[in-house]
């Protein structure tokens, strides 16, 4: 039998201290620094802050082995940045570490919701207890929030990540999100969804070498995001209030059209030596 291979990976939060936030990234960025040089690693990736928590930092290291991972957490170069870091941060780091299995195809999925204003805050404290909940899930990623922009689009956006499809559905037809979204949708208008599915479609067909996946995860949300965007605006002044079924048919065929054709090509032309790395 063939074991699949995985790579070893730890999700680190912390919280930077608010009058010392330009010193904590330059910090982070150099504990990121130091882990690229130690044995086994495969890639590193800082998560800045979001509009609803200005001083949480997250940061994602993969390496080849357990072993190797291990080493790294324990490294004295790590140990010695840490603690030169330590009045830079509020409270202890929270540590979580994961496996995730190389052949799984990332899945991405979409959601925008108009949230009616009057209840922003009621609609923040369960969006924050959903996504408690969705970072518990078996083969969670990663996820992020996009607030409304001014004059541009009246939606709140959040994009969210699992490493296949299977653990992605299990997610969405949940009783406990089924249940949280109840609870909101006083507060919100019917959500309009899109979901990437797969290896990306040949997208990332640049030869023998095939691109680390979180480099295709972080390109393909490059051009997914202001693709849902571009749509959401269509849709909102052309097709207002139409049923549920159409409206998500509608966007995943326009979104897998504009990326198909349009964007990603050029994207990973643009990106082809970065993403050969």
């Amino acid at each position: 039998m063939n074991a699949r291979s995985t790579t070893p990976t730890v999700i680190v939060a912390r919280t930077a201290r608010p009058e010392r936030r330009r010193e904590f990234a330059a910090w982070l960025q150099r504990l990121v620094d130091q882990a690229s040089r130690a044995p086994g690693h495969v890639g590193a990736e800082i998560q800045r802050p979001s509009p609803d928590d200005p001083d949480e930092w997250v940061v994602v290291y993969r390496f080849e082995t357990a072993e190797l991972l291990e080493r790294w957490i324990d490294s004295p170069e790590r140990h010695s940045l840490l603690d030169e870091g330590a009045g830079l941060a509020i409270g202890p780091a929270r540590e979580q570490v994961v496996v995730l299995e190389r052949d799984l195809d990332p899945v991405t999925a979409i959601v925008s919701v108009r949230v009616d204003p009057s209840h922003r805050e009621e609609y923040l404290e369960l969006y924050h207890e959903i996504d408690d909940a969705m970072s518990r899930a078996p083969g969670f990623v990663r996820t992020e929030m996009f607030e409304p922009v001014p004059g541009l689009q009246d939606d709140t956006v959040v994009v969210f990540t699992f490493d296949g499809r299977d653990n992605l559905d299990a997610w969405l037809s949940s009783a406990e999100r089924q249940a949280i979204l109840e609870r909101m949708h006083p507060f919100v208008e019917a959500p309009h969804t899109i979901n990437v599915v797969g290896g990306f479609g040949g997208w990332f067909d640049l030869g023998e070498h095939e691109p680390h996946r979180w480099k295709q995860a972080l390109v393909v949300l490059m051009a997914l995001y202001p693709t849902v965007l571009l749509i959401t605006l269509v849709d909102n002044r052309w097709i207002p209030d139409p049923p549920l079924a159409i409206d998500v048919l509608l966007g995943n065929i326009a979104g897998v059209a504009i990326l198909t054709w349009l964007l990603m090509p050029r994207l990973t032309r643009a990106l082809s030596s970065w993403l050969s790395r």
